[in-house]
């Protein structure tokens, strides 16, 4: 991952909100993709990210630091800001619950970052890099099916 150490240092304010706050951080989405296969990761990439924090926690940490703040996706968990132009979407670790009357899940929070990757589409989706040490997460072999070419579900 060779361009991780620049996300890393791109994010480390974000990050050190999120520590001094006592709430985790982690890359999620296309960022983990495109630094696994050693793509281009300029500041026309979004950054998506995932956290313990609830969303109106969330928006304390963030607010002394972001450019822009955007609540649209509030009610699923999700808040947007700019920081330097760049876009980053943090959402709340989720997990799902489905109503038997209903194949649309309920959203549900989560503190287990484990359950938030289990919940997502495909194995190469459901990983994620811990920040700040960088780390990757990757209970359900996402790296390898990247690797491979392969689409499978994590559960």
């Amino acid at each position: 991952m060779i361009n991780l150490p620049h996300i890393l240092q791109e994010t480390e304010l974000l990050t050190q909100q999120f520590i001094h706050a006592k709430k985790s951080l982690y890359l999620v989405g296309g960022i983990v993709q495109d630094l696994l296969l050693e793509r281009d990761t300029t500041d026309s990439v979004d950054i998506d990210l995932t956290t313990n924090a609830l969303p109106e926690e969330i928006k304390e940490i963030v607010a002394p630091i972001a450019d822009n703040l955007w609540l649209s996706g509030e009610k699923f968990g999700t808040i947007g800001i700019h920081i330097n132009e760049r876009v980053y979407e943090i959402t709340t670790h989720r997990a799902e619950s489905y109503d038997s009357n209903s194949r649309k899940p309920d959203v549900v929070y989560s503190a287990d970052i484990s359950e938030d990757l289990s919940r997502r589409d495909f194995t190469i989706n459901a990983m994620a890099i811990s920040l700040p040490a960088g780390q990757l997460i990757d209970p359900f072999g996402g790296q390898k099916d990247l690797e491979q070419g392969v689409l499978r579900t994590p559960l």
